[in-house]
């Protein structure tokens, strides 16, 4: 455990490639609920014990499940965290917030409220960033502000909730076969997607694959195959899609930033669907065909805890424009280019991307290593002027 500092490619491209090669563990494994309840008491029993609620399907289901088991072992119960954003308006899940807290009795919470707090080169990142330097990822704001409320004890996220719960590479074909009645014909071209070769796969994902205007051409088309080559790595067997994804580099180091982070100020950072017991037997729960879509799934593993409707929604809160506010743009206005590889990017499309009214969410890192390089001119500067 410990930061991960972001090599220049990955500071460039605002990702970690590549998987670790750790195999799936063997069987036999317990069922997914009864592994969720054991990860869970381990944090519960540490108060206090935050909990990341937005109202969406993960969050909700974590919450749910912490609840549970707080009620049946006679401890503290979680206290959902939530975090509303004024400017934002897609990201407002009140009603869906109110729902699942009526449904679970809770009625002690803590709102807080991000306007300007969580840009990448703000209030709470900028100390962080020159104690520690980079890091992935480099949107840790809302994590550490969580985390300073819950010093002593512990804070749960449902992240990978998306990867675990969601659709797999073979959930195409899966539905199709275990359609009843009439099969959507919709479906055909995404199961056919499904069996093409490694080679197929690859090619599929660099031509659809998103372009970073900010790259240099050769540096695109580079990390565009690094992409490519994730993309396509990913086995036909549900269980194993998703165990793969707890072995992406990106998810490992970026869970092991986060923890260390939370234990410079005595907190158990947690992603319970993350956890690798909880994953294995969620891979071994799947088998090779896994269930028809994130629904289903979610059905399946809690349908006891959460209303229906909460489990089938088909709506997900969106925080793309909630992450740059005006101490992004202030920075960028001024910036002269220092700081940034110019052999990898072009600084004049990272300066127009920064300013713009919706910035690529992938520039973040290079908008803290060029506001880290001209934060320590600035101060190298000072201090010469107070010598002389």
């Amino acid at each position: 455990m410990g930061l991960y500092q972001m090599d220049p490619l990955e500071i460039a491209g605002g990702w970690v490639h590549g998987y670790d090669l750790d195999p799936l563990p063997a069987a036999p494994h317990a069922d997914p609920r009864q592994v969720l309840d054991r990860i869970l008491l381990r944090h519960l029993v540490r108060s206090p014990c935050l909990l990341a609620f937005s109202g969406g399907r993960d969050s909700s289901a974590l919450l749910a499940a912490a609840v549970a088991t707080a009620r049946r072992e006679g401890l503290p119960l979680p206290i959902p965290v939530t975090l509303t954003y004024p400017g934002a308006v897609d990201t407002d899940e009140a009603s869906w917030q109110r729902q699942v807290l009526d449904h679970l009795a809770i009625t002690e919470r803590v709102v807080l409220e991000v306007r300007d707090e969580h840009d990448p080169v703000g209030p709470i990142a900028a100390p962080l960033l020159l104690r520690h330097g980079i890091m992935w990822p480099p949107n840790f704001a809302p994590a550490w502000r969580i985390m300073d409320l819950a010093r002593g004890g512990t804070m749960l996220t449902g992240d990978g909730g998306d990867e675990i719960f969601g659709v797999k590479r073979i959930t195409p074909l899966t539905k199709v076969l275990k359609a009843h009645g009439r099969v959507d014909r919709r479906l055909y071209p995404y199961a056919v997607r499904a069996l093409a070769p490694a080679p197929l796969r690859r090619r599929a994902a660099l031509q659809q694959r998103y372009r970073p205007p900010w790259l240099r051409e050769p540096v695109e088309a580079l990390l565009a195959r690094r992409h490519a080559d994730d993309t396509a790595a990913y086995p036909l067997h549900a269980g194993r899609h998703a165990w793969q994804f707890v072995t992406r580099r990106g998810t490992r180091r970026g869970y092991d930033t986060l923890r260390t982070l939370g234990s410079e100020i005595g907190v158990e950072y947690g992603h319970p669907f993350q956890e690798p017991d909880f994953v294995a037997s969620m891979a071994a729960a799947a088998g090779f065909w896994g269930w028809t879509g994130r629904t289903a799934t979610m059905r399946d593993l809690f349908g006891d805890l959460l209303p229906r409707a909460v489990l089938e929604r088909g709506t997900k809160a969106v925080f793309n424009d909630a992450l740059f506010t005006e101490h992004t743009r202030e920075f960028a206005r001024q910036w002269n280019g220092e700081g940034v590889d110019t052999a990898l990017v072009d600084p004049d499309a990272l300066r127009e991307n920064w300013l713009s009214d919706f910035p690529h969410a992938p520039s973040m890192a290079l908008l803290q290593q060029a506001w880290l390089a001209t934060h320590h001119t600035e101060r190298e500067a000072s201090r010469i002027s107070r010598e002389t």
